[in-house]
């Protein structure tokens, strides 16, 4: 089995990036490159890059990313409440919930709650 290392989104704006994804979404940054890329810890080790476009391959919204919440409901409140650009309103699946969200740039963070067996 394999398990997922990290993942690189792409960024027109590395300082307003960091602020987004700490204060509004809740990461914790482990370190910061100047204007030029952050690096964010998740769960288990996993950590989300955020690079700032320097290539023509490198397109900042084109990105999806994941993120499993314990509460969904609470923590789509908490997005309305901060202001975040809701792509997807809370909606219930037959396997749990989930929301999404856009960042400054365009990608997406999707939340999401399985449901427990």
């Amino acid at each position: 089995m394999r398990k997922l290392d990290s993942a690189i989104f792409y960024s027109n704006d590395i300082p307003a990036i960091v602020t987004y994804y700490t204060q509004k979404i809740g990461l914790e940054l482990e370190y910061q490159q100047g204007d030029k890329y952050a690096s964010f810890l998740l769960a288990d080790g996993i950590r989300l890059g955020i690079k700032k476009q320097s290539e023509e391959r490198e397109i900042p919204g084109t990105q999806t990313i994941f993120l499993a919440v314990g509460d969904a409901k609470a923590d789509f409140e908490k997005a309305k409440v901060a202001g975040l650009n809701i792509r997807k309103e809370l909606t219930e699946a037959a396997w749990g919930l989930e929301f999404s969200v856009l960042d400054p740039d365009g990608n997406k963070v999707l939340f999401l709650q399985r449901k427990t067996v």
